[in-house]
């Protein structure tokens, strides 16, 4: 009898499904795993159940979108984690907020260690209070269970950011039992160090959290030069005063959005970091012909 579940867990080729409460161990067939549809955490799949608690995975439903990195589908949240160590990168924010607007899935700014620090709550208001919801949390009180209320509902929602800010420590907090083992700063790099090693789903009320691995890249998904502007939600609004609707912010002359990062009603750093991704995509599409 075929039966229905998402994946929580993936591991070598070698799946976890949940139905309900109940676990299976499926593998996928080499028409699957080699195919555009390749199965990956938070995947909703169909599977023929064999003996022993195993199964064979059928089918993968369709998606209502994918992450590359963390890679994970049908997601609906996304904590986007910063913190005073180590130094955030809002460049790499910024991706992912572009990312997760590009996907429909909502971003959540959480800044994390302000026990440490409250400088990077005040960067990250500056930068990111237009578009997205910003939770200041610790993982050393029950601050984290802010995060819960993402979750009402059955949705699923997965931690991105640099490594060592903390979103294991995070999802220690949301689940005690789970305890995985987290890391710190390299004395030699100033970077995190990985300690997640791969990606799984953990149930939180009556929705999931996912565990992924920790990462210091992101590379902007699908996206045009031409059409970047229209991921930024505070652009797009000051934007409609521009001389020309498809302004890209850049060179273009009588420009809403330059001459209001001159009136310091945009954050300047976020501007720039906006310009540097432009040209970026820019330079990938000249390559590309």
């Amino acid at each position: 009898m075929i039966r229905e579940g998402v994946v929580v867990r993936s591991v070598g080729g070698v799946f976890t499904v949940l139905t309900g409460e109940n676990k299976t161990v499926c593998f996928a067939p080499k028409k699957i795993r080699f195919h555009d549809m390749d199965v990956t955490v938070g995947d909703r799949v169909t599977y023929s159940p064999l003996s022993h608690g195993k199964g064979v995975i059928e089918n993968v439903l369709p998606r209502r979108n994918k992450l590359a990195r963390p890679e994970i589908a049908n997601v609906d949240v996304c904590f986007v984690v910063l913190a005073c160590e180590p130094q955030p990168d809002l460049y790499l924010c910024d991706k992912v907020l572009i990312n997760c607007f590009r996907e429909h899935i909502e971003p959540v700014v959480v800044v994390n260690k302000t026990d440490l620090s409250s400088a990077t709550v005040t960067e990250a208001q500056a930068n990111y209070a237009k578009v997205a919801d910003i939770v200041c949390v610790s993982a050393l009180d029950d601050s984290a269970q802010k995060l819960t209320r993402y979750l009402e509902g059955g949705r699923t929602a997965c931690f991105a950011g640099q490594s060592a800010v903390g979103k294991t420590s995070l999802l220690n907090a949301l689940l005690p039992d789970l305890q995985d083992k987290t890391g710190g700063i390299s004395a030699k790099s100033g970077r995190g160090t990985h300690t997640t090693r791969h990606s799984s789903m953990h149930r939180v009320g009556d929705g999931f959290v996912v565990d992924t691995c920790g990462f210091s890249l992101c590379e902007l998904q699908n996206i045009r030069s031409d059409e970047l502007r229209l991921y930024l939600d505070d652009f797009v609004t000051v934007g409609a005063g521009c001389r020309f609707s498809s302004c890209t912010h850049t060179a273009e002359p009588e420009c809403a959005v330059k001459a209001a990062v001159q009136r310091g009603e945009l954050d300047k750093g976020r501007y720039e970091r906006y310009v540097e991704e432009f040209r970026e995509l820019v330079e990938l599409e000249k390559n590309q012909y």
